[in-house]
């Protein structure tokens, strides 16, 4: 989960096209050019904090419960001008976080308002944190810029992880397919059985013809 926060000068500079050239759904870009804007991104972007919600909370409270936890996890926690980095571990069995704020990410905004969120998919929302409302819309990581550079951020961290377990736990193809319901992932489930990373819950897909789009 991803959340980024652009300043009003960089969204009109990415607007006209100045910069970050190619946002789009984080999925439709191919891998090299998915980490070169994230270092764009990083360079322009004035708050981001990206959040992973663990298995064991999925299985638990189900993925919707996940993705709205997830979500209040990658909102700051106040307003106030700071600069500051973060990288916290609240809870190995519930999330993993970190971000950065740089300078003040409400600097284009009126004394005594709040921020307005903007979510990709078609969710009823209950935020837990300072914010003036939120617009949820589907697709909306291939048509609002912020929403795909929280995308991109997003997905290159989470396949950057999933590097990391296929070293972890061999034989499942992690680095290949990122976590993703390929038939090659589904043979190894079969062979090698369930890791302590997959979702108990989403397993269920190797009952039925076709998968879900991933297991983590």
């Amino acid at each position: 989960m991803g959340c980024v926060s652009f300043d009003l000068k960089t969204l009109e500079k990415i607007k006209n096209g100045e910069i970050l050239k190619g946002l789009r759904d984080s999925k439709k870009i191919p891998e090299p050019k998915r980490t070169e804007l994230r270092t764009e991104i990083l360079k322009y972007v004035s708050y981001y904090r990206v959040t992973f919600v663990s298995a064991t909370f999925i299985d638990r409270f189900n993925i919707n419960q996940a993705i709205f936890y997830g979500m209040n996890r990658c909102l700051p926690t106040h307003f106030s001008p700071s600069v500051s980095n973060s990288k916290e571990n609240e809870n190995s069995n519930a999330t993993t976080s970190f971000g950065k704020e740089k300078g003040s990410h409400i600097s284009d905004q009126r004394p005594g308002t709040k921020p307005f969120l903007l979510a990709d998919g078609n969710y009823k929302l209950k935020i837990t944190k300072p914010i003036e409302g939120y617009f949820s819309l589907p697709k909306g990581d291939d048509l609002i810029p912020s929403i795909s550079a929280a995308s991109i951020l997003a997905k290159t961290y989470r396949d950057e992880y999933m590097e990391k377990m296929d070293a972890k736990y061999p034989g499942y193809g992690f680095a290949k397919h990122k976590g993703y319901g390929t038939e090659e992932h589904r043979g190894a489930l079969e062979r090698l059985g369930i890791s302590p990373i997959h979702r108990l819950s989403f397993c269920k897909f190797l009952r039925k013809d076709g998968s879900e789009p991933s297991l983590f």
